[in-house]
């Protein structure tokens, strides 16, 4: 089960500023080797995420939904598990514990992003997105939130170690790529590929990056840039 859990005002504070700015319905990415720091980043990405349930004086509501397909994240978000019951009533903050085990857990996210892109409003993280997506299938719902969200104000943050097995639409449709140290050959391969740089390129960068550090590809502008590591306060906190 999850526990309460939220960001000290001081860890918040050393981040500021480092990262680049993200709209609420930008497509990100997140790559990297388990340890080095990317499911950090995309929780404190995700904790970040201003939300809000509508109210008389502001009707319009702004939510964050994680789909944790490993059960391993801890926060105070909203615990739910029925793909075509999502709580939006009862919280800003939510998150989806997915039946792995079951036959139906493709046609369940299936059902969850549906119900994500019917909503609307809303800032998804896909953790191990190499789960539920494919470099030969995207589940249509999925596909419909990379490729339409946007104009439903759907903002999109998929994480995994392997970007070699994912979706080519999650990385075509995002705006930011993050690259964090990668060990298998065909994983830079695959990413090196879409950012512009040989393989041996990105592993020579890579090798001289400091302990929670990361890349940052700015699709729009066709630029990448090594940001400064994750500080450890945040570290401390999320890992």
């Amino acid at each position: 089960m999850a526990t309460n859990y939220a960001l000290t005002n001081d860890a918040q504070s050393v981040v500021s500023g480092l990262l680049p700015d993200i709209r609420f319905n930008d497509r990100i990415a997140i790559f990297g080797q388990t340890g080095t720091g990317k499911t950090i980043l995309a929780h404190y990405i995700f904790r970040t995420v201003k939300v809000r349930l509508p109210s008389d004086k502001r009707p319009e509501g702004q939510w964050r939904l994680c789909i944790d397909v490993t059960d391993s994240i801890f926060d105070d978000a909203l615990a739910f598990y029925d793909p075509l019951n999502i709580p939006w009533d009862l919280s800003p903050s939510l998150r989806y514990v997915p039946n792995m085990s079951s036959t139906e857990s493709e046609q369940d996210f299936n059902d969850l992003y549906l119900g994500i892109m019917a909503h609307g409003d809303v800032w998804v993280w896909l953790d191990e997105a190499n789960e539920v997506s494919s470099a030969h299938k995207t589940i249509p719902g999925l596909r419909q939130v990379l490729l339409q969200g946007r104009k439903f104000q759907i903002g999109h943050c998929a994480v995994t170690p392997r970007p070699v097995d994912i979706s080519r639409s999650i990385f075509t449709q995002s705006q930011h790529l993050f690259i964090f140290p990668l060990t298998d050959n065909d994983d830079r391969t695959r990413v090196a590929k879409n950012i512009g740089l040989e393989p041996d390129e990105l592993e020579e960068v890579m090798a001289t990056m400091p302990d929670f550090g990361f890349l940052w590809y700015d699709v729009r502008s066709r630029t990448l840039l090594e940001l400064p590591p994750i500080p450890f306060e945040v570290v401390e906190e999320l890992e």
